[in-house]
């Protein structure tokens, strides 16, 4: 990802929102990543703001996802800073950008389809009882409390992931970063395997995301 690369991000623009407030919730400035024999991003910088939804547009090999690899905590950048709320923040792993309020949905969502909608969407935060066991009642019960917020209360809490539609586990991603309280949503690709009438529903639940006062990035190749 280079003003001057071939194959470079075409876009980066507010796709909806309020005007911008003064501090974003996140920024990188002058972020660059190298691979042997790869300059896969250099001097990236692009800012964030709650209630706003940004589209980042770049044929593949752009090096978009190894941008989101960095917002992750999954990469480390080469030089750059990354900033949230205003602060000079070190995204040093998954669990830090996890921390921070920060997750990604993407084309292939990475969900348990062994596992129920409800257990995958408080897995690794599940409601405990008094004695430290998962409170399945409490857990079932909040889950359906998510999908309803979202308009998608006709997902049945108990039900496998597996035999979900990909627009139904899309929502169940989407679920999850609810449920952790999510500040910063990377959607990666999501419309790439979804029908017109999966679309337009995504859509109206970005509008949603955008509504809860969430910042959000869509990343598309077109």
């Amino acid at each position: 990802m280079d003003t001057t690369a071939q194959h470079k991000v075409e876009t980066e623009r507010p796709l909806s929102g309020p005007a911008q407030p003064a501090a974003p919730r996140l920024t990188l400035s002058g972020i660059s990543k190298s691979f042997p024999g790869v300059r896969a991003l250099h001097n990236v910088s692009l800012s964030l703001y709650p209630g706003q939804v940004t589209a980042l547009i770049g044929e593949n090999g752009a090096g978009k996802s190894t941008l989101v690899k960095i917002m992750t905590g999954i990469y480390q950048p080469d030089a750059g800073e990354i900033g949230i709320d205003g602060e000079a923040t070190t995204l040093h792993s998954a669990h830090a950008a996890f921390g921070h309020g920060i997750t990604a949905i993407h084309q292939e969502t990475v969900l348990f389809d062994d596992l129920s909608v409800a257990e995958n969407i408080f897995l690794g935060h599940a409601p405990r009882t008094r004695f430290g066991t998962i409170d399945w009642r409490t857990m079932r019960k909040n889950a359906r409390e998510v999908l309803e917020t979202m308009r998608a209360g006709h997902i049945d809490a108990d039900a496998r992931l597996r035999d979900l539609g990909i627009a139904n586990k899309h929502l169940v991603a989407v679920a999850r970063a609810m449920s952790i309280d999510a500040r910063i949503v990377i959607m990666d690709e999501p419309t790439a395997a979804l029908s017109m009438k999966e679309i337009e529903e995504l859509f109206l639940l970005i509008e949603f995301l955008k509504s809860e006062g969430k910042a959000v990035l869509f990343i598309s190749h077109k």
